[in-house]
Parts: C-alpha cells; sequence; structure tokens
C-alpha cells in the first residue's frame, strides 16, 4: 500500500491525496508518498503504519480499520496524540508495545488556585510485548498551551 501525505492529512491514493491537498493547501509538489507501508493501526484520530510513523487518520477510507495495538496502547497513544506533544518521551514505538496497563499510582497532583488539577504524575506498571513487565511515568498537565501529556522512562 503507498501512504501519501499532505500537511494535515493522509491517503492511500493519489486521487485521495490531490483531493485533501487542496483542502489544506498542500501544493501537488509537497505531497510525500511512501510506498510498500502497511496499515498496522486505525483510530478516528491516528494511524500506525508498518513503518512506525504515526499519521492523522482523517481521509483514510472508513472500511480501512485494523486493529493489531492492545486497547491500552491505542488509548495511551490517544492521551498523547490529544496534547500538543510532536510525541511522548519514551516514544510511540515503546507504546505500540504496551500489552496491558497492570496499574496506575499517583505518586503527585498539584493543584491550581481554583482547585483544579494542573499537574498529575503516575506511575504506570505495564505488561509489554512479548510478556514483559516494566514501568513508565505519566504526566499530565495543563498550561498556557492546552492540555498535555508526556509518558517517560523516568520520573524526574
Amino acid at each position: 500500500m503507498n501512504r501519501y501525505m499532505t500537511r494535515h492529512y493522509v491517503a492511500i491514493d493519489w486521487t485521495g491525496a490531490v483531493r485533501l491537498a487542496k483542502l489544506d493547501g498542500t501544493f501537488l509538489s509537497d505531497i510525500r508518498c511512501h510506498q510498500n507501508v502497511e496499515l498496522l493501526h486505525r483510530t478516528d484520530w491516528w494511524a500506525w503504519w508498518s513503518d512506525e510513523r504515526l499519521t492523522a487518520a482523517i481521509g483514510l477510507p472508513d472500511n480501512l480499520r485494523p486493529e493489531t495495538l492492545s486497547s491500552d496502547a491505542a488509548a495511551l497513544i490517544f492521551e498523547v496524540w490529544i496534547g500538543s506533544l510532536i510525541a511522548p518521551q519514551c516514544g510511540w514505538i515503546v507504546l505500540t508495545q504496551v500489552k496491558s496497563v497492570l496499574r496506575s499510582e499517583v505518586i503527585y497532583t498539584s493543584r491550581g488556585s481554583n482547585g483544579a488539577v494542573i499537574s498529575k504524575w503516575e506511575k504506570l506498571t505495564l505488561l509489554f510485548e512479548p510478556d514483559v513487565q516494566g514501568f513508565l511515568y505519566r504526566h499530565d498537565y495543563r498550561n498556557e498551551l492546552g492540555y498535555q501529556c508526556d509518558i517517560l522512562f523516568e520520573h524526574p
């Protein structure tokens, strides 16, 4: 399968890429084509590909919905995806290898003057493929850029 990428969208054929390029103002010469990639997992918002690339799913046909990642991996990826980070500190590949979240332990919470949580750290006990237990740290926070979620190897 080929993957065509415009500034904001992704398509699997040239015709779709041209249509999407008109929507987001991408010059035809700037459409990027990646050949011989396989769509491994797709949600309404994002797609994971065999070349270890995470893209937006907007523009992909609705009938393409493979789900090779665990539901816990997909949930962690979504939490980072909806924030304004380019990628989690631990990397997308690590998150795709999550088989399940075994335990989540809140280790720090910071509240603003109105009582709302502005920062929260959690220690995640995870089961990774192939059945190896490990830990990651999740940091949810709000700042002037909005909501962000990062997943790190170590608690700072």
